[in-house]
């Protein structure tokens, strides 16, 4: 018996399935972008240029999000990368043909100010739900149960 005389209840196995694999998931997005978000951070890549050739806009209810794509070229002219997207950029930050400096973190299909990006954030929030609910499910299921301590039975 649980606190105030209630029988402890069995963790449901089902309930337990969905947070392991929410938590699976969550780390299988999360992890491989781990790199290029704190390269992005941190402006850590090739600096160059970025042309902006084509926007890209999506609408949701209330709200719409815009991207401009264009060609990206290192400053030493060595790299030209075709079809990247400038991360952070908006429906008025370019006009087609208008230059920007960038940076190439080795993130494919997209490049960043060199201000850098916090985009960060989101993935080491993803991270810490993921482990959050592994770890849930590895008390629940793992942890043995407290012993409570027995009484003697006096006669």
């Amino acid at each position: 018996m649980g606190r105030n005389g209630k029988r402890k209840r069995k963790p449901s196995g089902f309930v337990s399935l969905l947070l392991l694999l929410a938590g699976v998931l969550l780390l299988y997005v999360a992890l491989p972008n781990l790199g290029s978000a704190a390269r992005a951070a941190f402006v850590d890549g090739a600096p160059g240029t970025f042309t902006a050739s084509r926007l890209t806009c999506v609408s949701h209810p209330g709200h719409e999000t815009c991207e401009w794509s264009g060609v990206f070229r290192t400053a030493d002219g060595t790299v030209e990368r075709r079809g990247v997207k400038l991360y952070g950029s908006g429906r008025d930050t370019f006009e087609s043909g208008q230059e920007a400096a960038a940076v190439d973190v080795g993130n494919a299909g997209r490049v960043y100010d060199p201000s850098g990006s916090n985009e960060w954030i989101f993935t080491a929030l993803m991270l810490i739900a993921g482990y959050a609910l592994l770890a849930v499910v590895a008390v629940r299921h793992l942890m043995p149960p407290a012993r409570r301590p027995v009484r003697p039975v006096l006669a």
